[in-house]
């Protein structure tokens, strides 16, 4: 007779229910946004309290420039005279050199780099903290969520199985100046001997 094996491929999702960040603000805010997501029964401050759970690692930072081109998706439909909605992201917001210009915005985050809201403010825009969004916003009207990719890390790209046929996993290398490492990739006169 065999094992009954049914429940092994069952994988349990795992839930935060508490941080192990050990910094006051976000428990502070963590504490906020468990209330607000109670009381107003909005799905946005419970999306919100969601996402200050999660790890460093799955609170991605975004640019300027991604921040810039969806608001500008967003504000195309906007009528005249009605407030830019507030972008709201769970991470922090870096600079973009690449873009020589930026739309006044009005930007709720957990961090800003120092470069990013000189060029925020300078262009007329907001830099908001999630208390502020809180007094401001409390239902999450006029507002737009976004998050960074959680691909971007430089230890993601190894991922996988490297020289598998369909994978574009990168492998580790030690050293990639060694003739034994780089000769794999070389035409057949100058591989290593």
């Amino acid at each position: 007779m065999g094992v009954d094996l049914t429940g092994v491929q069952k994988k349990k999702r795992v839930v935060r229910h508490h941080t192990y960040s050990t910094n006051p603000y976000i428990k502070l805010l963590i504490k906020l946004y468990k209330f607000l997501g109670k009381r107003t029964n909005s799905p946005f401050n419970k999306l919100i309290h969601k996402r200050l759970l999660k790890s460093r690692n799955n609170r991605a930072p975004i640019s300027l420039s991604r921040i810039a081109v969806c608001m500008r998706r967003r504000t195309v439909w906007l009528k005249k005279g009605k407030k830019s909605p507030i972008a709201v992201i769970v991470g922090d917001v870096l600079d973009d050199v690449r873009m020589t210009r930026i739309p006044a915005l009005r930007i709720c985050a957990l961090r800003f780099s120092k470069s990013a809201r000189e060029r925020i403010t300078g262009a007329g825009g907001e830099c908001l903290t999630f208390d502020q969004l809180a007094m401001m916003a409390p239902t999450g009207k006029n507002t737009m969520l976004l998050r960074g990719r959680k691909s971007g890390r430089e230890s993601v790209k190894h991922f996988g199985a490297a020289g598998v046929p369909g994978s574009h996993a990168k492998p580790h290398v030690s050293s990639r100046g060694k003739e034994r490492q780089r000769s794999s990739k070389r035409r057949h006169a100058f591989r290593h001997k």
